[in-house]
């Protein structure tokens, strides 16, 4: 059964230039995807390539210039602007890139406690010290924390919502291996409670550490979709010639490196 599907989406945005002459730029253009309840879904692309509007357009969360056309689908129904409010921050909860998003005024337990009855906070306090979150953690305001708490606190969120669909922008900006590797194990025990996760990266070893599928993003277009296994032996078993140059480019394949020109005569 598929929680997401996305069908034919194309995000522009309207920019004015040299006075009130409005011009429309495409920056993603006929994207289809679907997302199987229980999977990890990492979409990986290099930086700029327009990844993370993915993750804004299905959460309606597109800058006031920006709008989407085609069809975003959660559990058979149209994600529209009323299936949005009810299921927003309840059934699909959001980790954004930027650590920003905690509310700098409250206490991290007090955040997590916001949407959670008196009973559950017990629970909230079970979760933190699962995922490695110590007591002094509560009563910590998100400018205490470090890069990696913070991220720890987003995850474990994400769990205490009670959310069937995650979607994570970014997960793992600037973390050495070590924070790297907890944050792919705290995702893993959300799949393993029956969770589905969408992970939008630049980081391809963490993609491939993480994902079931892993869908390769370029200019504005998913050029790719095939499961992590297709991934190994050089990348012989992808069928897109980008896909397979890109995992040869690792250095642990021989570091091939290709020229811009080159990139863009494979896609």
């Amino acid at each position: 059964m598929n929680i997401l599907e996305i069908k034919n989406l194309n995000i522009s945005f309207f920019q004015y230039q040299k006075g009130l002459e409005r011009r429309r730029l495409d920056v993603v253009r006929n994207l289809d995807l679907n997302l199987k309840k229980g999977e990890i879904m990492a979409v990986f692309g290099a930086s700029g390539s327009g990844k993370s509007l993915l993750a804004h357009a299905i959460l309606g969360l597109l800058p006031y210039n920006g709008f989407y056309e085609g069809e975003v689908c959660y559990k058979g129904k149209i994600l529209d602007e009323n299936l949005l409010e009810k299921v927003r921050g309840k059934e699909i909860f959001f980790i954004p890139q930027t650590i920003n998003s905690l509310n700098p005024l409250l206490k991290t337990a007090k955040q997590a406690r916001l949407t959670l009855k008196r009973s559950d906070y017990k629970r909230q306090e079970e979760v933190y010290r699962n995922f490695g979150l110590g007591k002094e953690v509560d009563k910590m305001y998100p400018f205490e924390l470090s890069g990696g708490m913070a991220r720890r606190v987003l995850v474990a969120d994400a769990f205490l919502s009670g959310a069937e669909l995650i979607i994570a922008d970014e997960p793992t900006p600037g973390m050495d291996k070590k924070a790297t590797d907890e944050i792919i194990a705290y995702f893993k025990d959300l799949k393993a409670a029956g969770k589905t996760s969408l992970i939008i990266s630049h980081d391809i070893n963490m993609a491939l550490a993480l994902a079931d599928r892993i869908a390769i993003f370029y200019d504005g277009r998913i050029i790719e979709v095939s499961p992590v296994e297709a991934f190994s032996n050089g990348g012989e078993d992808l069928r897109n010639p980008y896909s397979r140059m890109l995992i040869k480019a690792l250095p642990e394949n021989g570091l091939t490196l290709l020229s811009k020109e080159e990139v863009e005569g494979l896609c």
